[in-house]
């Protein structure tokens, strides 16, 4: 299982998913050599670790990224781990060009899952999952952050994340209050915590989308 990337499921609840991955891959992999660097066995079980591909068959200049190829291709999802952020970048980045062009997986609507549907995101429970929607409400305790999608917080979908990290994950120039009302994508695997939830512990695992950062900018001035 090569690092930074996450695969659709078998578990998937639309069986189109695994399918579309599963064709996308073999399209990247075909004729093509596959090498691993230092690997772990992952909590599945599975060998995990950074991998690479060379395809002297096809001309191929020179190695590239295994999950980065395999996102260029529609494969899967880019998975943010404790890389550097330009290979992280490297990889959201394959993974919007693969979107825009409705490559593999990106060709099935269930590919994106909506955020303020809660049984839509209650049956992805344990899978990895990429979720978009408007934040309704956004607050915490002293210990975490709370962005929830929907008006009945004891069961709609949140995304969390411990409240030291916020800063982290988020950037210094935005507060929580500010993200109230914006459009975001978050990734993770969904968990149950009385509804649907994901924990946000990396940057990459949440970002604004088109026009929230304006929104957000403004909602600073305005609140300095």
């Amino acid at each position: 299982m090569p690092e930074g990337i996450a695969l659709p499921s078998r578990l998937a609840s639309d069986a189109a998913l695994p399918r579309a991955a599963e064709s996308a891959a073999w399209a990247v992999l075909d004729t093509c050599l596959v090498g691993i660097g230092s690997a772990h066995v992952d909590r599945h079980g599975r060998l995990s670790g950074p991998g690479w591909l060379a395809c002297p068959a096809r001309n191929a200049p020179a190695e590239e990224d295994l999950a980065t190829a395999l996102l260029q291709a529609g494969a899967g999802y880019a998975q943010p781990t404790g890389q550097d952020r330009q290979c992280l970048a490297q990889r959201l980045a394959a993974e919007t060009q693969a979107r825009t062009a409705r490559r593999g997986i990106w060709a099935e609507p269930s590919a994106v899952a909506p955020a303020g549907d809660e049984e839509a995101m209650a049956i992805r429970a344990g899978l990895f999952t990429v979720a978009e929607g408007r934040v309704l409400a956004a607050g915490g305790t002293r210990d975490r952050i709370f962005l929830n999608f929907g008006s009945s917080w004891r069961q709609d979908f949140t995304a969390m994340m411990e409240r030291e990290d916020f800063a982290t994950i988020m950037g210094d120039s935005l507060e929580p209050a500010m993200l109230r009302g914006t459009l975001v994508q978050v990734r993770g695997v969904v968990r149950a915590e009385g509804g649907p939830a994901i924990m946000l512990r990396r940057p990459g695992e949440i970002a604004l989308l088109a026009g929230a950062q304006a929104r957000a900018a403004r909602g600073k001035r305005g609140g300095e």
